[in-house]
């Protein structure tokens, strides 16, 4: 080592090595004392905080005037284990404060009893010397986001896991099991399964349900949103408001958590019963007609096709015209007034429009098993 002052650098830190012990119980009474989040921390023990002061005091003094590249590994060593230990970063950073400050300061001492050309030397090199702490710090941070943002990875994944199991089913009990603890959900209890746009806002509606008492778990594709309920032994108030936001289709309640996939097929038949671009929460059984037509779209557009005939070759104007009028006559009970009331037209302007439809499609209003199918192929062209 040619340069004097790296010399006496290295004499000044060695000949605090052998006071490391002593050191280190000082430096761990301060960080302990002086951050109640890390003192707190029922993962980390005072000789775990202790063991730390002696493995960096030993690193960083060995290192002091060395020629060779900072070694990194304790900092990230420690940023892993802090960040597995769940202990907050900024105490753990206000520790590493406190780390630097300690060092310094006892640095200075040493400087201050070899000599005046020591204290001159530790002076020269000073910005070197903050600047390694720096780099311990950056890397201690660096490895504690990295660690952070692998283990919530982890977690999301395992969590998508449990949520397979328990939308799409297993014939294993015990994985069901499983999937219901690791989801903070009963294998008994009062559930629904909610099935809604994919669109919506996943994070306010939980936070929603939460709100009105209601534990839920999500799986968000491109398709859809898939939520399990987990209700109180009544309906709380607002449940309904708590899910809005386009179409959301609700199951019936069921007791067992092994119910969930029907419960699943039963919420996504009674959300596709909702025409799209509507919004309402619409619960299984609430319009029996739809959610048929809904388990069957291929097939119920294809006799829609074929029980309106030539009414959908019409010109488009006129096709739209005819078809609302009819909608409109069945949402209103059959009423011609109540039709024109809502459509804005006299009663014989209705009366014309509907005898037209009978006349293109060959079936009679009048007629209950012809008026079925004409509603069948409503609902289906709607739904389409």
């Amino acid at each position: 080592m040619s340069d004097p002052g790296l010399r006496l650098m290295a004499r000044i830190s060695t000949s605090l090595l052998p006071k490391v012990p002593e050191l280190s119980e000082e430096l761990c009474d301060r960080v302990w004392a002086a951050e109640s989040e890390i003192s707190a921390a029922i993962t980390l023990s005072r000789a775990d905080l202790l063991r730390t002061c002696v493995v960096h005091l030993t690193q960083i003094l060995g290192q002091l005037g060395s020629a060779e590249p900072l070694d990194l590994r304790v900092p990230v060593e420690n940023g892993r284990e802090r960040a597995l230990q769940g202990i907050p970063l900024p105490a753990v950073l206000h520790g590493y404060r406190i780390g630097t400050q300690y060092i310094w300061s006892k640095l200075r001492e040493e400087a201050d009893r070899i000599g005046e050309r020591a204290r001159a030397a530790l002076l020269d090199h000073a910005d070197e010397l903050w600047l390694g702490l720096d780099r311990y710090s950056e890397a201690f941070q660096e490895s504690y986001r990295r660690t952070v943002a692998e283990r919530a990875r982890r977690s999301d994944q395992e969590r998508a896991a449990l949520l397979h199991v328990l939308l799409t089913g297993t014939t294993d009990p015990g994985r069901l099991a499983e999937a219901a603890e690791g989801l903070a959900l009963p294998r008994i209890g009062r559930f629904r399964v909610v099935v809604a746009d994919p669109e919506g806002e996943l994070d306010r509606c939980e936070r929603r349900l939460q709100a009105v008492g209601v534990h839920s778990v999500w799986r968000h594709t491109d398709d859809d949103r898939v939520g399990v309920l987990s209700l109180p032994k009544t309906d709380p108030k607002g449940l309904d408001d708590a899910l809005s936001g386009g179409r959301v289709g609700v199951s019936p309640t069921y007791e067992r958590i092994d119910e969930t996939v029907a419960a699943v097929r039963l919420a996504r038949l009674t959300s596709a019963s909702i025409e799209p671009g509507a919004e309402e929460v619409r619960h299984h059984g609430a319009q029996p007609v739809a959610t048929l037509v809904a388990g069957a779209a291929d097939i119920a557009h294809d006799l829609a096709g074929r029980v309106l005939g030539s009414l959908l070759e019409l010109p488009e104007q006129d096709r739209a015209l005819l078809l609302d009028t009819a909608w409109q006559w069945y949402e209103h009970g059959g009423s011609t007034t109540e039709t024109a009331k809502a459509l804005y037209c006299h009663r014989n302007t209705i009366r014309y429009r509907m005898q037209r439809i009978e006349q293109l499609t060959d079936r009679s209003f009048a007629d209950p098993r012809h008026s079925a199918e004409l509603f069948v192929a409503l609902q289906a062209l709607r739904l389409r």
